[in-house]
């Protein structure tokens, strides 16, 4: 089955047989927002029963097959959460179709396109649940994010008009990771009054925040890496995470086409890129190396890691983090 809007797909757990499917692909380009959906599935279903084991980058499918053929100790029926299923090859893939298709098992799985997805798209979508929002229009997704701002404020037993949620997206645009931590801000910050009013937003939300993030993590990773010239809320941690996480997997991409001999044809792999600074990210991604980019990515996941499930500070995490970067960095320097 495939769902393509989030009503009919939350109204899916409604029905008591839904926990017949085992099999799960959810096909969102937003990493954060395929996270909170996995986290929505992993609510409804009894994980008591479970044994979970999630896989990131650097991952390996040989990993996943031992996990649902090994059992844990802990007891409970293994189950797999994948958050991006292009961390494997496309001979993986097909390992995986055919393990899934020979064998009975429990899998969480999630995409950025529905062409990464195949082919596996066509066999969850017989065998599981698909939920799919690439072909999601604007005014649709605008109009997802406004029933979860209502939601939040409704638990929050706060009023919010449609105006002041008008001026929250012109504040932060259509990012759900942002709505999410600036409406939690909001709600803290209006205290005891019973509405979030437009002052409040314009008071507490900083003006084209993503933006400035995005430019954060692309000066970190392309230029000297350094964080002591910039400053960022520790609420907007994860953010910062995810916008440096793209840009070393652009650099290990990059790098990946220059070694297997793409490299003149590079403008057509990053069309949005300029041609000038698409070289000068070349030259560095040749500079740094494939391992640096490998050592980062797995650096970068497992303060990632931390940061969700121990009550670490975020400042202390991008020190952390800061000072692993520019160790792989001066260590690729000198191996270049």
């Amino acid at each position: 089955m495939k769902y393509l809007n989030i009503t009919a797909f939350k109204r899916h757990f409604d029905n008591p047989l839904f926990d017949k499917i085992k099999l799960y692909l959810i096909v969102i380009a937003d990493l954060y927002e395929r996270e909170s959906i996995i986290s929505y599935i992993l609510k409804q279903i009894n994980i008591k029963s479970f044994n979970l084991s999630k896989f990131s980058n650097q991952s390996k499918l040989s990993s996943v097959i031992s996990t649902f053929q090994s059992p844990s100790l802990l007891g409970g029926e293994p189950l797999v959460i994948i958050e991006d299923i292009d961390i494997f090859s496309k001979q993986d893939i097909q390992t995986l179709i055919s393990y899934v298709k020979a064998n009975d098992v429990h899998l969480i799985m999630g995409a950025q396109s529905k062409q990464v997805a195949n082919p596996l798209y066509s066999i969850i979508e017989k065998k599981g649940l698909v939920f799919d929002l690439t072909a999601e229009k604007i005014w649709e997704k605008e109009k997802r994010f406004t029933n979860f701002i209502v939601e939040k404020a409704i638990i929050a037993k706060k009023n919010i008009s449609a105006v002041v949620i008008e001026a929250l997206f012109e504040k932060v645009g259509l990012d759900l990771a942002l709505i999410e931590q600036e409406m939690d801000k909001l709600i803290t910050y209006v205290g005891e009054k019973k509405s979030i009013e437009l002052e409040d937003v314009h008071s507490i939300c900083p003006q084209n925040l993503k933006e400035s993030i995005w430019k954060l993590a692309e000066a970190i990773v392309w230029e000297k890496i350094d964080f002591n010239n910039f400053s960022i809320e520790a609420s907007f941690f994860h953010i910062l995470i995810s916008a440096i996480r793209y840009q070393l997997q652009l650099g290990y991409k990059i790098i990946s086409l220059i070694q297997s001999s793409k490299a003149n044809d590079l403008s057509s792999y990053f069309p949005k890129i300029y041609p000038r600074a698409l070289l000068k990210k070349q030259e560095i991604a040749k500079q740094r190396g494939a391992v640096f980019y490998k050592k980062a990515l797995k650096t970068l996941f497992e303060i990632d890691l931390i940061s969700k499930t121990q009550n670490s500070n975020f400042s202390y995490l991008l020190d952390l983090l800061k000072t692993k970067l520019i160790y792989l960095s001066n260590d690729a320097n000198i191996i270049a």
